[in-house]
């Protein structure tokens, strides 16, 4: 017996009555009905056996590929399910045969249809268990429109606090809650007014420039579009990748348009920056736990206006939780975890998928060959030592810098 494709009906906080016929028609016929609390609750009356999808999200693809292959099940996602929801997930572990996708109206579109507002130029931000820092690229380009993804802790109150207390005042302020719903508000906010208010967890935020950007916005087309000079960048007392190094890690990482890349321990942002300068389509993640070293991201990423870079403030491998499963990952610093970061990444890096890991000590590199020289993995290991010329009196000589040692390993 041949399994029914997995059919993602998006749907919208109307429930049942926002959905078309085709959709109700797969939902009825189900046999399996898999979705969050909420979107379970639309359907009381409906009987078989149903799924919660919840943050364990290795146990619902096990126990959807289960259910496909025994009965007709059908999935219950918010809004477009391949728009910052569930079905990137679905689509990196199932084969494209098995999946049939129903979106829904997604809740930024819905949010600038009421502010009557055309949003092709808008950035899209989230927020959701990401710090509030991920916001200053999107300000430092003086983006015109900005949608933002919202949470408990980086609710509208929070969002204005961090515009005024980062000199963004001229951004007007909507608060879009329970799109689509009985309940439904679209109010609009001068941001010292919104300390004290209260929202509902279902909102989104849109920000919206008055007048035009200013002439002074940052620019860098002194900088060449591959290897910036360590002297460009923010950094720490020497604490950056080197140039070349950079451009050889970058080649082991064998990056494409529209991959999912981290970055972690990434110090500068140095090698998360020279990728987002390759492509805008990337989806790129720097992670640092130090927040000066993030200070320094930051102000890069504003200085070389490339928003797609998003910092996520933490330690791996607890910080890379929440994060898309990637395509590649560049191992910067490790704080001591090597270990545990190395098997965190074994677990969610997609087949395929390229790790480099760049070592000083010889100490660390033997650790992170015994972690990624076995059988899951094809391993190899590069040693580079550069010499720069020196001045030596009227004449000039050679002088080294100490090896790194670049492993590079395609997960099997």
């Amino acid at each position: 017996m041949t399994a029914e494709p997995l059919v993602v009906v998006g749907i919208g906080h109307d429930g049942a009555a926002g959905l078309s016929q085709e959709a109700l028609t797969h939902i009825r016929q189900a046999e399996i009905l898999a979705g969050g609390v909420r979107h379970l609750a639309f359907f009381p009356q409906w009987e078989g056996e149903k799924v919660v999808i919840d943050a364990d999200l290795k146990r619902v693809i096990r126990q959807l590929e289960a259910s496909r292959q025994q009965a007709k099940t059908v999935v219950l996602a918010s809004g477009d399910p391949l728009f910052y929801g569930i079905g990137r997930t679905l689509a990196a572990h199932f084969p494209p045969e098995s999946l049939y996708f129903l979106p829904h109206v997604s809740s930024v579109q819905l949010a600038f249809a009421r502010l009557k507002t055309s949003w092709h130029d808008a950035q899209i931000v989230s927020l959701h268990g990401r710090p509030l820092e991920s916001l200053r690229p999107a300000l430092g380009q003086y983006a015109a429109k900005i949608a933002l993804f919202t949470d408990a802790a980086n609710h509208p109150a929070a969002i204005a606090r961090f515009l005024l207390a980062n000199g963004y005042d001229n951004y007007d302020l909507w608060v879009c809650e329970e799109l689509g719903g009985t309940a439904e508000r679209v109010t609009h906010w001068k941001l010292r007014d919104l300390d004290d208010a209260a929202f509902s967890p279902l909102n989104i935020v849109i920000l919206i420039r008055r007048g035009d950007a200013p002439t002074s916005t940052v620019h860098n087309s002194h900088l060449p579009l591959l290897g910036l000079p360590e002297q460009s960048l923010a950094h720490r007392d020497g604490m950056i990748t080197k140039r070349e190094i950079r451009l050889l890690a970058l080649g082991y990482l064998a990056l494409h348009p529209g991959e999912v890349f981290w970055d972690i321990g990434a110090g500068s942002g140095s090698v998360a920056l020279e990728a987002a300068r390759l492509s805008s389509s990337l989806q790129i993640f720097a992670i640092e736990k130090d927040e000066n070293a993030l200070g320094h991201i930051v102000e890069n990423v504003q200085t070389l206006a490339t928003p797609h870079v998003q910092l996520i403030h933490g330690e791996a491998p607890g910080a890379l939780a929440p994060l898309p499963d990637p395509d590649a990952v560049f191992i910067g610093g490790s704080g001591g975890r090597l270990p545990d970061i190395v098997s965190a990444v074994a677990d969610r890096l997609r087949p395929g998928g390229r790790v480099v890991m760049n070592c000083i000590t010889l100490e660390n590199f033997t650790l992170g060959w015994s972690l990624l020289n076995n059988g899951s993995w094809q391993a190899e290991a590069t040693s580079v030592q550069l010499s720069h010329t020196k001045p030596l009196g009227q004449m000039h000589r050679f002088t080294s810098d100490s090896p790194i040692f670049i492993i590079q390993a395609t997960k099997l």
